[in-house]
């Protein structure tokens, strides 16, 4: 099978050029003034001149005597008078036309001229009063042709009549042409009759197209109205895409063409008989499709005898797609094929542009709603990890990627922290810091904020991230930097374990959603930040007294909820006064920060440590016992005890703490019980001379002398 389609050659374009003679000067030979002129022969009349004379011989010429005789006039008068009534009676019957042809006969072969024209005048009168008096409107365009054709066979058999007495070959002559003009009638009327209904198949069409929201949808219409107009064995619309391509949209048929792949079916522009038409915009007539060498031949099909037929389909002066059809055979097609196809490609080309916009707009609408969907989720949190979660959860559902990872960028440590993953439960076992170092591709989209794609079967992608996606079992990835005031705060990855579709659209949605996302991820880390700065004790970096209480009283909840254990430790540090007071307040800050950072070292990532005011310190233990929490105790003591201060210049100073335990529910059942526990079991320890840990039952570590704290 060929992709073919030409003109009425194999080797021409359509078109209709009709062959001119060139004007050549008329020569005249000088004449000699004693030369005599010959007398002139006569000249035939001119046409115009000719069929005057014949119109007024048919309407004014006598009848040597009628055919029917003296009675002839008077059948013709009463055959007149039966049509008009019957006109009249009938005209729902529409059959004033088609009976005017008895009495302008019968008048013409029997009347003399006067009353012959009274009688033509009384037909057309009543074929007009029938149809505006009675049927209430206007002749067609197809009854006057006939009307016009009924008068002029009367004409005719009229002067046929009047003839006869010039011969029998002039009568003979003048039938012969009246049987041509009725043949041209009938074949006028079926002609007409053919394009009137080929017309209203593509009115119809066209209403069909314009109904349909889909370039699929229209693509499929189209193939099923062209058969209505134009027989074929197969049909193929295809639509012109950027740059050069022809993208077959449907291929239908019962000669093969329905089981080959449209992507085999794919063409370039100027390829093949669809690609000439879409290159050229001028419809091909092909009556052989196997001798044009414009054609290509389909892998894995045959050759056969074969025509084509390809119209372009056009919109705003450009060719925006192409309508082919085959039929096997020769000559399968003709011209009045490529004019009826041509209307509906045009029309198809309208259905099409009109398709794509409502397309365009409804995606539109859909990454609207999409951003805005993503909006009001962002909206709802200010959790850096909450709201990392719900972008990459949202990008990665509208791009249907296998995997979404929200990273923020570390400049100081030259590294990557995850934030946010989706599918959530596909974060375990994934690495959630990553070095920059090694990762130039990362590095530059950071740095130039532009948008990165890798593909693992691309030879020139960037090694480091073609191993790390194929550790995954992924194939591509699409980086896209996350951008807020005009600095880069992290990055979205979106991983695909097929290969990359992202058209021109959705990479504009993508770096919408980013923009989105960057300025809520930016806003929640601000947040932190802000909140981190009021939660958190400037001097020791502990959280402070008004965090604590809150958070206490969350803790308190949770294990409620759950039934887990709760403890809570209060510390006070021994003699700390005496430091202030001898070295000053600047040196007793030192050794606070010191002693934070010791019971930091103490604790689990989890633990909650609070400067509870002056040297007095707190620490929200979640699921942990008042046993363990007493052991919690004991290593801070320990530690303190085990390191003293060491101050350039002077000597260690010894820092000790009395500590004091409360559990939940046991020591309390809210958040001020707990502390008023812990607190009475410090004072408890301080009673016997501090450096020790007492809830319900008291621990001593290091006696030492009773001091005032």
């Amino acid at each position: 099978m060929a992709e073919a389609a030409d003109p009425t050659r194999p080797d021409t374009p359509v078109s209709s050029a009709l062959p001119t003679r060139p004007d050549t000067p008329v020569s005249s030979a000088p004449t000699r003034p004693d030369t005599p002129v010959s007398p002139a022969l006569p000249t035939r009349p001119a046409p115009p001149v000719r069929v005057g004379a014949l119109l007024r011989e048919a309407i004014t010429g006598e009848l040597a005597g009628g055919l029917l005789g003296p009675r002839g006039p008077l059948l013709a008068a009463a055959v007149t008078v039966l049509y008009v009534v019957a006109a009249m009676v009938l005209a729902a019957d529409d059959v004033a036309v088609s009976l005017a042809i008895l009495p302008l006969v019968l008048t013409a072969l029997t009347m003399p001229a006067a009353q012959g024209l009274v009688v033509a005048l009384v037909t057309a009168a009543t074929v007009v009063v029938s149809h505006v008096i009675v049927e209430t409107h206007v002749l067609s365009a197809l009854e006057i042709v006939e009307l016009l054709a009924f008068a002029v066979v009367s004409l005719a058999l009229r002067l046929v009549v009047v003839r006869l007495s010039h011969g029998r070959a002039e009568i003979d002559r003048v039938a012969a042409d009246l049987g041509a003009m009725g043949a041209q009638v009938d074949e006028a009327r079926e002609s007409t009759e053919r394009w009137v209904a080929q017309l209203e198949v593509a009115q119809r069409a066209a209403a069909r197209m314009a109904g349909r929201a889909s370039v699929g949808d229209v693509a499929e219409t189209v193939v099923d109205e062209v058969r209505a107009i134009v027989d074929y064995h197969a049909c193929r619309v295809y639509v012109v895409a950027e740059p050069d391509d022809l993208v077959p949209i449907v291929a239908a048929g019962d000669n093969g063409y329905e089981t080959i792949g449209l992507e085999e079916l794919r063409l370039k522009v100027g390829e093949g008989f669809s690609g000439w038409v879409a290159a050229n915009g001028r419809p091909l007539l092909v009556p052989d499709a196997n001798a044009d060498p414009r054609g290509v031949t389909i892998p894995g099909t045959d050759e056969v005898e074969e025509s084509m037929l390809v119209v372009p389909m056009r919109y705003d002066e450009r060719v925006t797609g192409v309508i082919t059809l085959s039929k096997l055979g020769l000559r399968q097609f003709d011209l009045a094929d490529v004019r009826i196809l041509s209307i509906l490609a045009d029309q198809a080309a309208t259905a099409i542009e009109s398709a794509r916009a409502i397309s365009a707009s409804a995606d539109l609408a859909d990454d609207l709603r999409r951003i805005a969907d993503m909006s009001s989720a962002l909206s709802r949190s200010l959790d850096p990890r909450q709201v990392a979660d719900l972008i990459a959860q949202h990008v990665g559902h509208a791009f249907e990627a296998d995997e979404c990872a929200i990273s923020s960028w570390d400049r100081a440590g030259d590294r990557l922290l995850t934030r946010g993953y989706w599918p959530p439960e596909r974060i375990e076992g994934q690495e959630l810091v990553f070095a920059l170092a090694g990762f130039p591709e990362t590095r530059r989209v950071l740095e130039t904020q532009a948008l990165a794609m890798v593909d693992t079967f691309d030879p020139a992608a960037d090694p480091a991230e073609v191993a790390l996606l194929r550790r995954h079992g992924q194939r591509s990835l699409v980086m896209i930097p996350l951008v807020a005031k005009g600095e880069t705060i992290g990055l979205v990855e979106l991983c695909f374990v097929g290969p990359l579709h992202l058209e021109a659209r959705r990479l504009d949605l993508v770096r919408a959603m980013a923009n989105e996302a960057a300025m809520a991820l930016g806003n929640a880390q601000l947040y932190e930040t802000t909140r981190a700065l009021a939660d958190r004790d400037p001097l020791t970096g502990f959280f402070n007294h008004r965090y604590l209480h809150e958070r206490l009283g969350e803790e308190i909840l949770r294990a409620q909820r759950s039934g887990t254990p709760l403890a809570l430790l209060m510390i006070d540090l021994d003699d700390f006064k005496l430091v202030n007071d001898t070295l000053g307040h600047i040196f007793g800050d030192e050794v606070l920060r010191w002693s934070a950072e010791q019971i930091r070292g103490a604790l689990r990532g989890s633990d909650v440590a609070a400067r509870y005011g002056g040297d007095e310190f707190a620490v929200i233990l979640p699921d942990t016992p008042a046993p363990g929490a007493r052991e919690v105790g004991e290593r801070i003591v320990a530690a303190l005890h085990d390191h003293p201060y060491q101050a350039e210049g002077r000597g260690p100073v010894p820092v000790g703490a009395s500590i004091g335990v409360a559990s939940f529910p046991a020591d309390g059942r809210s958040a001020q019980a707990l502390i008023a526990g812990a607190d009475a079991a410090l004072y408890r320890v301080k009673g016997f001379g501090g450096r020790g840990v007492e809830g319900r039952v008291r621990r001593r570590l290091a006696p030492t002398a009773r001091r005032a704290g």
